[in-house]
């Protein structure tokens, strides 16, 4: 809805617009002057804030070139932009607004020669940057000598890019991503320091440099940064919850002249540490004398009863807060227990078909978890009843490249002739290349049914080491009587090593191999389990997804909400992770609980398990959120008995 502006003279009336503002939102906005912290809590319109300060900036004589708007994603910033144009009337065309690489990059080609650069360089996107490291990494490890299990480029594009915005060495930042690549700590600085130098020599910046740059220049020449600091009257920022070091560090310089800075935030909801993001990052902007500090806690997302138990449960090193709710009570949240992940896929199901008869659109039903690995009975279990689903946190189970690799090696057991199994398998080795995988596929293609994998292996060749090692393995994978232990020995003997080396999110692949040994126990049969994860995924997909039920991880929850919202396996271990915990990450993984649980408008569950598969869960038993929950807050279900 669009509101009408009556112009007097050349200062538009807010009044109209204003009304439409709720006491705290209308006083963050007419109020903050100077240093401006706004926390919002979980849907209080805190977009709404950020956008009416704009317009009221606007509204008061400030020139929309007098002002920087710094959002996390184009689409924000085009949002506010499009709404003030409506409501103003103006041009605002001269106003700089966009993410922070955008601004970062404005300034860059303004003064580009400060850090060795020409103004025309070129901008090198993820995959670039992956490919030039990738590059690097070939030609470092060739003067090297070969070197068993090295990062892959994947891997270390993510330690690069952390130690680069988190402003860590580059030892704390292989500590950080994979402590077992600390003896390659010499080796990896000559990649990154080739890397540098690449990106030098070709005239190239990847996304983190600009950030860097930017700082460098405003840091390095108070002259310049007196320049481009006072230009900007005014700097609004919005999720500055989700903020590095270096973007804090970018605000500060750029509002050194005038002071006005307005940032909204929800701490509570900051949740991408692993990107190098700090909350601290809205403490210490807190801290600093003369900030005046708003909050806006009336919540129009969720029903009263929702929000009863958000309150209850808000993360302990958070802003303190106390939503309200403006919709009438509702369903208590639901508690529901069962057995193990199995019988939670079936309820979840059930449920799903129970709602959507009841009245509920699937489009507004989702199903949220903290690792994808939580969510793989629950797809099999969705394909069973045929309930359409989408997934926001990747691809389906049976789709991702992690299991289809253990899947060819199964696959080769039931039918030694499938080239496709075999050239996959071959192309996890080292020094296997594709035109030699394609040869073994051939080779096994042709070979008598009644051979065995291991036969065809060392009859192709039985001399290069590389081979012996997957005639090895494949002997070991057949000795083995169950499929879950088939898969067991695949994880242990090989492939848990090569996630390692090939992956930046090793553990959350390692935890769907994982997941895949628990389904395989239910199978006698290799063949049965084989056909029954094939058919359950190869069901035909509808071109349009928007009336589908979704599944996601929290993580990319986020921002997003549904009438009907169901938690995964809360379990010490599960959720919250058990590699967070580990890692002394507890204070995010109760922000992580604190995103999923305001997610939901109308009805909210939350699950566990009686007995739960994590081994690891009697040593984070206790860390367990749902202990954490007043009883007479939920509705509790008990399926385990």
């Amino acid at each position: 809805m669009f509101f009408d502006v009556k112009i007097r003279t050349e200062v538009y009336d807010l009044s109209d617009y204003l009304n439409e503002l709720d006491e705290e939102q209308r006083q963050a906005v007419l109020q903050s002057q100077g240093r401006s912290l706004v926390i919002a809590g979980p849907g209080s319109g805190k977009t709404r804030v950020i956008t009416y300060k704009l317009l009221h900036l606007l509204s008061n004589g400030v020139k929309p070139s007098e002002i920087l708007l710094v959002t996390f994603t184009r689409a924000a910033s085009n949002e506010m932009i499009q709404r003030a144009k409506i409501l103003t009337g103006m041009d605002l065309d001269e106003l700089t607004a966009g993410t922070f690489h955008h601004i970062c990059n404005l300034l860059l080609r303004k003064y580009a020669p400060r850090v060795g650069l020409s103004p025309n360089f070129s901008i090198l996107d993820e995959e670039d940057s992956k490919s030039l490291i990738k590059h690097l990494r070939t030609v470092v490890l060739e003067r090297e000598g070969e070197i068993e299990h090295f990062p892959s480029h994947n891997v270390l594009q993510k330690i690069f890019s952390y130690c680069a915005n988190t402003l860590t060495s580059l030892r704390e930042a292989i500590l950080k991503i994979n402590p077992n690549f600390i003896d390659y700590e010499q080796i990896i600085e000559k990649i990154y320091s080739e890397y540098t130098l690449e990106k030098r020599n070709q005239n190239c910046v990847d996304y983190d440099d600009l950030l860097i740059f930017a700082v460098q220049i405003l840091q390095q020449n108070s002259s310049l940064r007196m320049k481009e600091a006072s230009k900007y009257k005014w700097i609004l920022v919005d999720e500055f919850q989700d903020t590095n070091i270096l973007q804090l560090q970018l605000v500060e310089l750029l509002a050194t002249v005038h002071g006005n800075l307005l940032v909204v935030a929800d701490d509570s909801q900051s949740i991408y540490s692993f990107r190098g993001a700090r909350y601290e990052n809205v403490q210490d902007f807190m801290r600093v004398k003369n900030t005046k500090l708003f909050k806006i806690q009336t919540n129009y997302r969720s029903d009263e009863s929702i929000v009863r138990l958000i309150n209850k449960v808000l993360p302990r090193n958070s802003v303190p807060k106390t939503l309200r709710a403006v919709k009438p009570n509702g369903r208590k949240p639901l508690l529901v227990e069962t057995n193990d992940k199995e019988e939670e896929a079936r309820f979840v199901a059930r449920e799903i078909l129970r709602l959507i008869e009841e009245g509920f659109e699937p489009g507004e039903i989702a199903v949220l978890y903290r690792s994808h690995s939580h969510s793989l009975d629950l797809q099999l279990e969705l394909s069973r009843n045929q309930i359409d689903f989408k997934i926001l946190s990747g691809i389906r189970f049976t789709e991702t490249a992690h299991v289809k690799d253990i899947l060819a090696f199964l696959k080769v057991l039931l039918n030694i002739r499938d080239k496709i199994s075999w050239s996959r398998i071959a192309r996890l080795f080292p020094r296997i290349g594709a035109k030699t995988a394609a040869a073994l596929a051939e080779f096994a293609s042709q070979s008598p049914a009644d051979k065995n994998p291991t036969q065809i292996v060392e009859e192709f060749s039985s001399k290069k080491t590389q081979f012996r090692e997957l005639a090895e393995l494949l002997t070991k994978i057949c000795e083995r009587e169950s499929v879950s232990e088939k898969i067991t020995v695949i994880l242990e003997d090989f492939y848990e090593q090569y996630l390692e080396d090939t992956y930046q999110d090793y553990r959350d692949r390692q935890m769907d191999i994982e997941r895949l040994v628990q389904i395989a126990e239910r199978y006698k049969s290799l063949e049965r389990f084989l056909s029954d994860l094939t058919l359950s995924e190869s069901q035909e997909e509808e071109r349009n997804s928007k009336n589908k039920v979704t599944l996601t991880t929290v993580h990319q929850a986020k921002g997003l909400e549904w009438d009907v919202v169901f938690i995964l396996s809360v379990n010490p271990g599960d959720f919250p992770s058990y590699y967070a915990l580990a890692d002394g990450n507890l204070d995010e993984e109760e922000r992580v609980f604190y995103v999923a649980i305001t997610r939901p408008r109308k009805l909210l569950y939350i699950l566990k398990q009686r007995f739960s598969s994590v081994p690891y869960m009697y040593w984070a038993n206790g860390v367990d959120f749902v202990k954490r929950i007043p009883q007479n807050l939920v509705e509790q279900i008990d399926l385990s008995f």
